[in-house]
């Protein structure tokens, strides 16, 4: 399966529905830097930075504008998860409060939120990439 990440920032808009701005400060181009570098997802992943044809007709890109992976497990996701959470913690204090990761498949698009194991698990899930709760626990009455 491939799915696409990118760092988005996110800030509360005047009517207090979240607005999703595009990498506005190459975050997604240096995210793609602390994967590569990072022992997690690094050495299973390749990393293809996905750039947009800029809309003038002109010949070069921009920045990234989506990371792309081939996906097998969950556990992959919870690896780059990982390595979001460190990249995250090294921006600015007013920045890291509103950057978002941003996952996308099939053209659908989930958000994680927090780095916490429940918010890599939900997008997991909704991915198709871990079990849901009912098959993860056969006896267990689902949650």
């Amino acid at each position: 399966m491939e799915i696409r990440v990118r760092v988005a920032r996110v800030l509360p808009s005047g009517d207090g529905v979240a607005d999703e701005r595009n990498d506005t400060e190459d975050w997604t181009e240096a995210f793609a830097d602390w994967i590569a570098e990072d022992r997690r997802p690094g050495r299973s992943a390749v990393v293809r930075r996905v750039r947009e044809a800029p809309a003038d007709g002109g010949m070069s890109s921009g920045p990234p504008a989506w990371l792309s992976f081939a996906v097998d497990s969950g556990s992959f996701l919870t690896g780059v998860v990982g390595v979001w959470a460190a990249f995250r913690a090294s921006l600015p204090r007013r920045a890291r409060e509103g950057a978002r990761l941003v996952v996308e498949h099939g053209g659908r698009r989930y958000v994680i939120n927090e780095e916490t194991h429940e918010d890599t698990i939900r997008v997991a899930r909704a991915l198709g990439l871990a079990p849901a709760p009912s098959e993860e626990e056969p006896g267990r009455a689902p949650s």
